[in-house]
């Protein structure tokens, strides 16, 4: 149960720290983790929390891992070759060799085997984490390529110098040539063993293709499982499971390739699952980073031992930054002549933030480590932390600056576009309102609540504009009356109607609960029914109070309708005052939306199912032609094109999969 509620506790934390990253821009959401996590820290039960390093690199590193490589390009990692070997192997080699004996020459006290093990722990970078805070750029497309493509490898190299390390200190001595044949069989056994068994999950995944079989159900379970499989026995061989992985999931990315528009459902659910996968498991490594930390840096103990401890991360980390900034100037191919060659540097040089994989490798040192009373396991691993720590505070300085795009006027905000979008589909619909009135209304309702859903309500000044357009009506019914257009009693139930509909408006739970009793009661009363008692008090209050005032105006031989029409004209007229005089505004969106509704559920006839499919087809038809001739004209670069195209596409599953949602009520 303990374990239960602190994988919870993990998941809460990773959704508070995405929510307040929407809100705190400047913060890196990997640190508002580290931040949640250390929070976490101070519960009693996980104040002393250190996790399994190896359960830890199983459930957690393991699949992402995976994900990202079927993500990869796999035409960027052939034409690449050169830059992964000499990032991902040499670019490793050299800062271990040259930054360790650094350290251990400017700190004594830092054997020279445990500097080298330190260096090989924050070789790997983390793309994945600095892409959280970098502007999108198409300046600077080549050297991001270039470093996801070496986050997916360097992970193995840094894992073989690590153990050589490790062992290097425990053992005394390691030969070149046992070291070389180790790395050889880690690295090519690894990537063998991966290739063939992603190979075997190709083959089995095309046949369910075939045979009809491919339901997202069976697909994503079998998916899922590859990773685990693959990483445990490549460890049981004792080669590289991280290259295993890396392999398997780059022979599943080019099956995905090839699948193209076939199994389009599956593929779409198995895009989902992985992101609320990937997201979930890089949250948690960062919040589990933050609960450890407070534990480490208590028992290490004396202020004296943390500043020396600090020094070296610090000279780590400087020193890492200056051997990978010249070598990324000099030794690393951009495949097309750049003129920012610096600027592409120095990118890949703050990008190269260690992560997931540091973190991992730190909590794989051993327990028996402790060369004196300076160095220990837990020293070893809050430098390490320290480290990533300043990798990922300084890559969140400086890449925004770096890859801030180049102010331009020529093209709107993709909010604007959006917007301009969604009006030219609700115009082309309204041509239609005089033959379809009520289904028009209802889709043009779906579509402009997307104009106002991420703004926020304020429910005082919505009241407002309610109790503006109550008077508006209630004066105009009261014309009505004055002019002997209705009868006395008709006035008087229907302004009864809309007092009771403003105090239902106020959405209070107690007064609806009262409301669903008193109508049910009512309804049931005037048409000795317990089924119709039923049906009204499962009602919304609205809706039912609606029905009810509806159904008792045609027992006593009135219309309602034409009281409710003339309601709603002068409604409308009142709001576009209102409009002019305070501005479009959220509330008062959604007041005419409540309007809308109201006046469609009483004064015409119940939607069509097949007119609205129609209608939906038609907006959606008018926003695509939108985009396509804006595309042509150049008005709209094709990065946001696709963002807006992939709106229209959700829109459209969204619609399929709640198609009742829009019946009629």
């Amino acid at each position: 149960m303990n374990t239960t509620f602190f994988v919870l506790f993990l998941l809460l934390v990773v959704v508070a720290s995405n929510v307040i990253s929407n809100h705190l821009k400047w913060l890196p959401l990997p640190m508002l983790y580290i931040i949640g996590g250390a929070l976490l820290a101070l519960i009693p039960l996980y104040r002393n929390y250190l996790f399994n390093p190896t359960i830890f690199m199983f459930l957690v590193v393991t699949p992402i891992l995976y994900n990202d490589a079927q993500n990869a390009s796999r035409y960027w990692i052939g034409r690449g070759a050169i830059n992964i070997f000499s990032l991902s192997i040499m670019l490793v080699v050299t800062t271990v060799l040259v930054v360790g004996g650094l350290l251990h020459s400017i700190f004594s006290v830092l054997p020279l085997a445990l500097a080298f093990a330190l260096c090989a722990i924050v070789t790997p970078t983390d793309a994945s984490a600095v892409s959280a805070f970098s502007n999108p750029n198409p300046k600077f497309q080549i050297p991001f390529i270039i470093l996801n493509n070496e986050s997916l490898f360097n992970d193995a190299t840094g894992f073989v110098a690590f153990d050589l390390a490790i062992g290097l200190f425990l053992a005394g001595a390691v030969t070149i040539h046992h070291a070389l044949a180790l790395f050889l069989l880690e690295f090519v056994g690894g990537l063998l063993l991966g290739s063939f068994i992603g190979w075997i999950f190709h083959r089995i995944r095309s046949l369910l293709i075939r045979s009809q079989d491919d339901e997202p159900l069976v697909m994503m379970v079998l998916e899922l499982t590859v990773p685990f499989i693959v990483y445990y026995l490549a460890e049981r061989l004792e080669l590289s499971g991280i290259l295993a992985v890396v392999a398997a999931g780059l022979v599943q990315g080019v099956e995905n390739d090839n699948l193209r528009f076939v199994s389009s459902r599956m593929q779409i659910v198995r895009t989902s699952v992985w992101e609320i996968i990937d997201n979930s498991l890089t949250g948690i490594i960062f919040v589990l980073l933050g609960i450890s930390l407070p534990t480490i840096a208590y028992q290490i103990g004396n202020a004296n031992h943390l500043t020396l401890l600090i020094a070296i991360a610090i000279s780590l980390y400087v020193l890492k930054f200056i051997i990978r900034l010249f070598w990324s100037r000099y030794l690393v191919w951009m495949h097309i002549k750049s003129q920012h060659r610096w600027q592409d540097s120095w990118l890949m040089a703050v990008s190269g933030a260690s992560g997931t994989i540091s973190l991992s490798l730190a909590f794989l040192i051993p327990n028996q480590i402790h060369p004196n009373q300076w160095i220990t396991r837990n020293s070893l691993i809050f430098i390490v932390g320290v480290t990533i720590l300043i990798s990922l505070i300084v890559a969140a300085i400086v890449v925004p600056i770096l890859t801030k795009p180049e102010s331009s006027s020529s093209f709107k905000p993709k909010h604007n576009w959006r917007r301009e979008m969604i009006m030219v589909a609700i115009n082309q619909l309204k041509q239609q309102a005089a033959n379809h009135p009520a289904e028009v209304q209802v889709v043009t309702d779906a579509l402009s609540q997307q104009l106002h859903q991420h703004r926020r309500i304020a429910h005082r000044k919505l009241q407002q504009i309610y109790r503006y357009a109550y008077e508006a009506e209630i004066q105009a019914i009261q014309e009505l009356e004055a002019n002997h257009q209705i009868t006395a009693d008709e006035s008087y139930y229907y302004q009864e109607f809309l007092t009771l509909s403003l105090y239902t408006l106020n959405n209070n739970p107690f007064k609806n609960l009262w409301l669903r009793l008193k109508f049910g009661i009512h309804v049931g009363h005037l048409f000795k029914s317990l089924a119709e008692t039923q049906n009204t008090f499962l009602t919304s209050p609205i809706i039912a109070e609606q029905y009810y005032w509806q159904r008792a105006f045609e027992h006593h031989h009135e219309q309602i309708i034409p009281l409710e029409t003339a309601g709603y004209q002068a409604v409308n007229q009142a709001l576009k005052k209102y409009r002019h005089q305070y501005h479009d505004s959220v509330e008062l969106h959604e007041a005419r939306r409540y309007y809308h509704q109201r006046h469609r559920r009483m004064a015409l006839a119940a939607p069509d199912a097949k007119v609205l499919y129609e209608l939906f087809l038609s907006a959606f038809h008018s926003e695509y032609e939108f985009l396509q001739q804006n595309l042509q004209n150049d008005k709209l670069n094709i990065n946001v094109a696709q963002q807006l195209q992939q709106k229209i596409v959700f829109d459209e599953l969204a619609y399929l999969q709640n198609s009742d949602a829009f019946a009629p009520h």
